[in-house]
C-alpha cells in the first residue's frame, strides 16, 4: 500500500507539470497509469459489481467520463478495437446495449 501511494502522489506531483510542458504522450500515460491505480483500489477494497474484471471496471470508468473508444484507447495505451471488446463484454456482463446505458450503471454503482 505503501509504494501505490507513493506513486500516486509522484503522478500529482508530476501532472501538472506535464501539463505546463504540453507533454501530451507523458499526460497520457500517467492518466492511463492513475486509473490503473484506481483499479488496483477497487480490486482490493470492493468487490466488483456485475462480474466485472478489474480492467472491465477500469475501462467503464473512462467511457463515463465521455470519452471516445479512440481517446479510451489513447489513455491506456491500447487499440480501439480492444478498448471495443471490452466494451462488448461490459455490456453483455450488465445486461445493457449503449454507451449511456453503460454510463448509467457506472454512476448506480460509483464507478465514476
Amino acid at each position: 500500500m505503501a509504494r501505490r501511494d507513493a506513486a500516486a502522489t509522484a503522478l500529482s506531483t508530476a501532472r501538472p507539470i506535464l501539463e505546463r510542458l504540453a507533454a501530451r504522450p507523458a499526460l497520457a500515460r500517467a492518466d492511463a497509469l492513475t486509473a490503473r491505480l484506481a483499479t488496483i483500489d477497487l480490486a482490493v477494497n470492493a468487490d466488483l459489481p456485475a462480474g466485472l474484471s478489474a480492467r472491465e471496471v477500469e475501462v467503464l470508468r473512462v467511457v463515463a467520463q465521455g470519452l471516445t473508444d479512440a481517446e479510451v484507447a489513447a489513455q491506456f495505451s491500447i487499440s480501439p478495437r480492444t478498448i471495443g471488446g471490452h466494451l462488448r463484454s461490459v455490456y453483455s456482463k450488465i445486461g445493457v446495449s449503449s454507451r449511456a446505458a453503460a454510463t448509467r450503471f457506472a454512476l448506480d454503482h460509483g464507478l465514476r
